[in-house]
């Protein structure tokens, strides 16, 4: 080798030597750094893990929580229907005891559950439910049940300080803070094993209360005419739907037979709804494709563009004439036909008179019309109603839209006995108000009438007179007729109307509570029959007699009350006995004329006005006719109605307001006096005209000179009802007062 070849090779073997080292460095570095990096991933990895399935706990939990509130309403909605009380009012002095028996009535029925963790226990007035499990592998939850006032609750606290604690009259704080009368429900679910669980609560204040729900609760079938509107469910409880006219609710369009060009729109409407109408509210969604099926554009017929296809768009596109979404009087040719300014007012009066566009002279959206703004509730059966008398499409009979509540159903068949509660004759207690009406009507009829001032015709008239009159009065088909003593331009006090009186009032005014006597006895299969008579006088029956408290009798007409009331001022009350059954020739009451019930006057007391304000009529098992058969349209013939209404039914026709509910008490039993054979759907509550041929055998259809009246019904949720009706407490949810808590 060379020098030179030494001299080349010798450095290249050092600097080889020295890289080896610096490649072992480097290797090392990156090892560490990627260590780091897979340990940062590794690490990063797992919190979001631990971060996913907390938040997966956390959500289970919650709609566990959800889960158990929904559950313990549905729960305590069962329980609370079996819990009965004749006090009308629910407050902080028998809250306690029905808490009591409402909670001792949840604790039995949850006891021994398969799916209890644990048994229901009680802590003083606590009752707790759970741990329960949701499914296998699933969170649980508790559910406590505390009254008000909480044990150191602070109710000046922030939590309070808002709707509905702020809004309450007065407004909840320390000093008034919720009474016994409030229920706090409190569900905590939790999820994951034991040690590592994470739970959410959340909670709502429930009101003990005493309601019946409904604008309309019948026992007989409701035949609801044109121009007739109802705010509030409706219940009726119905079911003889396979003989004619047997429909459990029957209502008319308000539109139909306004118009012919209307008429001809509505047809083909109402076809379509017989095949596309899904949830039964008697209108058509245009968003939902199998309600718009086989239409084209339907968007075209929401003429008001509220997302519905309804008759109401029909009578917009037909009278609106310059399209600006509203109707006016000219329009309507009001000034022209009675029966379309009844109509005006119908809509345009309908609701809360401070809400917006209330009788503003138009008929728009802000009136936000509907044939019925509620639920309709039927005990019958769909399928039965359509195979019997409906003839196959029940819609047929049952017309006009229908607009429930959020979250409610339009209609439910086959609905349940807890749902739409059924009241008997012995379920009303009337021994207060009787214990009220002191007065003799006799006296006082005569102290007055020796005051007659011939030269005055607004004095008491004399006692003696009497009247030929057709029952029911006005009918073009009457059953009977009365001979009445004339009672004309009085006033009477805390008056009994001894039984037997079967008297006609006119221009009377009764201050406090008046007491209808009749008797109780009457189940007699011909007790309605025995004394009728016909047109001039004789017997209408003469070979029927009826057995009363153990006796034979031929005539029962002094055993019982048939009155007329003919433009009378009511200041408080009319309240009759509770009869065992239904006699409607026998017991009736009917108001015709002007007729005012003021509860509110200043005749009475405070604690009378309470008492008065919470039930206007209450005539268990009375045939109760309010308005006329004749004329509608005669300013006369008006009625205002308050509280929860009670008879065994009732027929309004004309002008009638009410503000409360409707209840009805007698169920039409076929063969069952006055039942002759198989006639239950001839015994009806009836609001508005039908012809006789629809089933209401009183009465026909005014002629068109006088329209068809003016009905409206709205159920008034702040009226307590009257004490003495035997019926279900509800433990209902606020749910403006719902709160997810922590822990």
């Amino acid at each position: 080798m060379s020098f030179s070849q030494q001299n080349i090779a010798s450095p290249v073997r050092r600097r080889f030597r020295r890289e080896r080292g610096a490649a072992a460095i480097l290797a090392m570095m990156f090892l560490v750094i990627f260590s780091s990096l897979a340990a940062a991933m590794a690490i990063v990895s797992q919190g979001n893990l631990a971060t996913a399935d907390s938040n997966l706990k956390m959500n289970r939990a919650l709609a566990a929580a959800e889960t158990g509130m929904r559950f313990m309403v549905y729960r305590i909605n069962q329980e609370s229907a079996k819990i009965t009380t004749r006090a009308g009012l629910i407050d902080g002095t028998n809250a306690p005891a029905l808490w009591t028996a409402l909670r001792n009535a949840l604790q039995t029925s949850f006891t021994g559950e398969v799916h209890n963790l644990s048994e229901p226990s009680l802590n003083g007035s606590t009752l707790t439910i759970g741990p329960i499990a949701v499914g296998p592998n699933s969170p649980t939850f508790i559910a406590t049940l505390t009254p008000h006032p909480l044990a150191g609750e602070n109710y000046n606290a922030a939590y309070y300080q808002r709707p509905p604690y702020s809004q309450m009259v007065p407004a909840v704080s320390s000093s008034n803070p919720l009474d016994s009368t409030w229920i706090r429900v409190k569900v905590s679910a939790s999820d994951g094993p034991v040690g590592r669980q994470i739970t959410r609560s959340i909670s709502m204040d429930f009101k003990l209360e005493k309601k019946i729900r409904f604008a309309v609760l019948s026992k007989s079938r409701v035949m609801i005419g044109a121009n007739v509107m109802i705010e509030g469910p409706i219940g009726s409880r119905f079911t003889d739907t396979n003989l004619t006219n047997g429909h459990p609710v029957q209502m008319q369009s308000d539109f139909a037979g306004l118009d012919t060009a209307l008429d001809a729109s509505l047809t083909p409407f109402i076809n379509t709804l017989k095949t596309n109408d899904v949830n039964g509210d008697n209108r058509l969604n245009v968003n939902d494709a199998a309600e718009i099926n086989g239409m084209t554009n339907p968007a075209q017929y929401d003429k008001n563009g509220d997302g519905y296809i309804e008759d109401y768009d029909f009578f917009l596109a037909r009278f609106d004439a310059n399209a600006d979404g509203k109707i006016s009087n000219s329009e309507l040719n009001t000034a022209g036909d009675v029966r379309r300014a009844q109509l005006m007012a119908l809509i345009d009066t309908f609701g809360d008179p401070t809400r917006s566009g209330y009788n503003d002279g138009f008929i728009d959206n802000s009136d936000r019309y509907a044939k019925i703004k509620g639920s309709v509730l039927f005990t019958a059966a769909m399928a039965g109603w359509n195979n019997g008398a409906a003839g196959g499409a029940y819609q047929n009979y049952f017309q006009g839209p229908i607009r429930p509540d959020t979250g409610q159903s339009p209609i439910q068949f086959e609905a349940s006995d807890a749902s739409v509660h059924q009241f008997e004759a012995d379920d009303f207690d009337v021994t207060t108000y009787r214990n009220l009406a002191t007065g003799d009507l006799a006296a006082q009829a005569a102290t007055q009438a020796a005051q007659y001032n011939p030269a005055d015709p607004s004095s008491p008239r004399p006692l003696g007179t009497q009247v030929r009159e057709a029952v029911p009065y006005g009918s073009q088909h009457p059953y009977d007729f009365y001979d009445r003593p004339v009672y004309e331009n009085m006033t009477f006090t805390n008056v009994k109307i001894p039984k037997g009186t079967n008297a006609l009032f006119k221009n009377c005014k009764f201050i406090g509570c008046t007491f209808v006597e009749t008797t109780k006895d009457n189940t007699d299969t011909y007790y309605n029959y025995v004394g009728m008579q016909q047109a001039d006088g004789s017997p209408l029956h003469p070979e029927k007699t009826a057995t009363v408290n153990g006796g034979v009798v031929s005539d029962t007409k002094p055993l019982s009350n048939n009155l007329r009331f003919d433009g009378c001022t009511f200041e408080g009350a009319v309240v009759s006995d509770a009869t065992t059954s239904f006699t409607n020739a026998r017991n009736k009451l009917s108001f015709t004329g002007t007729t005012k019930f003021d509860p509110n006057a200043a005749s009475l007391t405070a604690s009378q006005k309470l008492l008065f304000k919470r039930s206007t009529l209450l005539a268990p098992n009375y045939s109760v006719e309010m308005g006329t058969f004749i004329n509608p349209s005669d300013s006369k013939e008006t009625v205002n109605l308050s509280g929860t209404i009670v008879a065994g039914v009732v027929d309004m026709r004309g002008q009638v307001k009410v503000d409360g509910t409707l209840l009805t008490t007698f169920m039409p039993q076929n063969g069952t006096g006055p039942v002759t054979g198989n006639t239950s759907p001839d015994f009806n509550t009836t609001l508005g005209y039908f012809a006789s041929t629809n089933g209401d055998k009183e009465g026909e259809l005014p002629t068109t000179a006088y329209g068809l009246g003016v009905i409206q019904i709205r159920y008034n949720k702040d009226l307590p009802l009257p004490d003495g009706i035997l019926g279900p407490i509800s433990l209902t949810p606020n749910t403006a007062t719902y709160f997810e808590g922590g822990n």
